[in-house]
Formats: C-alpha cells, sequence, structure tokens
C-alpha cells in the first residue's frame, strides 16, 4: 500500500493539514501583537510542515527544529523553505538547555505519540508546557477508527502482543513485514496512539480541541495561548 503524500495540496491529509494549521497561526497573531517576532520551538518537526505558514508571518518568525540526530541530518539536506531554521539535536521529553519561557511557541504535529511509554508522553507535555510560553500539539485520536500511520482500521485497539505479532508477521498498510523482532517491537513502543483524557490529564493548563472528519474525532488538538503561561516552575 502506497502512502499518501501529505504535501500534495489535492490530498484529503493535506487539506485538513491546512485547515488546522489555521489554529497555529491564531496563536501566532496573538504573539505578534505584542512583539515583533515570535520564536518558535517545532519538537520532532519537519521543514516541510512549515510551508503551510503563510508567507506573510516567515519575515516575523525564527524557527528551531529540535530532533533525533538522524533526523537532523536529513533535514538539514532539505532546501530552503524561506524560514530562519535552526536545527538541534535533542529530546523533547528532557530540554534542559532551555529555561522556563524560552521560546514563544512550543510546537509538535503527530509526535507525542512516537516518545514511547506513558511517562515519556508525560515528560514530553510538561517540558514543552516549560519552555514555550505558548505551546500547540496536536495527534490522532485513539477513538478514530482508521489509524493513520498504517493506513489500516482497527489496528491500534488490538493488544500489544498481537501487534508486535502482526508487525513481525505480515505487512500492515504502508508498513513492510518488520526485518527483525527488535524493529517490531520499536514500532509498537514507538507508536501509541492516545485518547482525550490521557491528553487532558498531561496538558491540564491547555485548551482542548477536536478536529473531524466525516463527524467522526480524528484529531485532537491542545494549545495554550502566550497571554497564558504560567511563570511558575512546573512540577
Amino acid at each position: 500500500m502506497k502512502r499518501p503524500d501529505t504535501n500534495d495540496p489535492k490530498s484529503i491529509r493535506y487539506r485538513m493539514r491546512k485547515a488546522r494549521f489555521k489554529w497555529v497561526e491564531g496563536l501566532l497573531d496573538d504573539i505578534l501583537s505584542r512583539k515583533d517576532v515570535a520564536t518558535i520551538l517545532d519538537v520532532g518537526g519537519r521543514r516541510d510542515y512549515w510551508k503551510l505558514l503563510d508567507p506573510a508571518y516567515r519575515n516575523r518568525i525564527h524557527l528551531t527544529i529540535l530532533n533525533t540526530e538522524e533526523d537532523v541530518a536529513r533535514e538539514e539536506q532539505s532546501g530552503d523553505i524561506g524560514i530562519p531554521i535552526q536545527t538541534v539535536v535533542g529530546d523533547g521529553t528532557n530540554m534542559p538547555e532551555y529555561t522556563d519561557g524560552a521560546f514563544d511557541l512550543a510546537h509538535s504535529n503527530s509526535v507525542i505519540e512516537h516518545v514511547g511509554l506513558y511517562r515519556n508522553m508525560a515528560a514530553f507535555a510538561l517540558e514543552t508546557r516549560r519552555v514555550g510560553r505558548a505551546y500547540y500539539h496536536q495527534t490522532p485520536n485513539f477513538w478514530f477508527p482508521l489509524e493513520p500511520h498504517y493506513g489500516l482500521p482497527f489496528i491500534h485497539w488490538l493488544p500489544e502482543p498481537t501487534r508486535l505479532f502482526l508487525h513481525s508477521t505480515v505487512n500492515l498498510g504502508f508498513a513492510k513485514r518488520a526485518s527483525s523482532w527488535e524493529v517490531a517491537m520499536a514500532r509498537v513502543d514507538h507508536t501509541r496512539i492516545v485518547s482525550r483524557r490521557l491528553l487532558t490529564n498531561i496538558f491540564p493548563d491547555g485548551i482542548h480541541k477536536t478536529e473531524r472528519f466525516a463527524l467522526m474525532p480524528k484529531s485532537l488538538i491542545v494549545y495554550r495561548r502566550w497571554a497564558d503561561h504560567d511563570v511558575a516552575p512546573f512540577g
């Protein structure tokens, strides 16, 4: 099964992502009403994603993309998109290199479901709440029947041992059969679709929204405005 091109303007995924990006631009409007340039930390992000940004904003933001060493090396080989970008190697669950409120906006798009165990998700939430005065996170919804990473229905509702067996035995949608047991385990460990209840608990200060497709809750969005940042230490 061929993975859809999320950069194709004709695709449903692109159109939904473009519509969803209006939430990000709304947060930037709030920030830029207070200062000339907004600093953004995109945790686990990609340069291509920021092509969605309206050109009117591009001279008024400075973007830092934090990712794994492998992903940073790949991103640095990609083309210029007309936005000042710094790529850095780091861990979104632990960012001691950044002080509280170091960025105007901490951002992630479909990342929190890939950080591993639930305690890692909680650490990811805590750190992005800490380093960003505003934050924005989007993630697929556990209760939407189609699993977006593999393009198959219901697979994320199966028990982990069953998913581990399937990954190590057959092709699953967009993914070829895992080349080893270790690869199958890594897929299961690092693709955990989350529920609204979990997101509400790890982002207690956020505004929670739902993106729908055919009336079904497809994605979860949580954000905090710049002015609502609590400067007290998080713990």
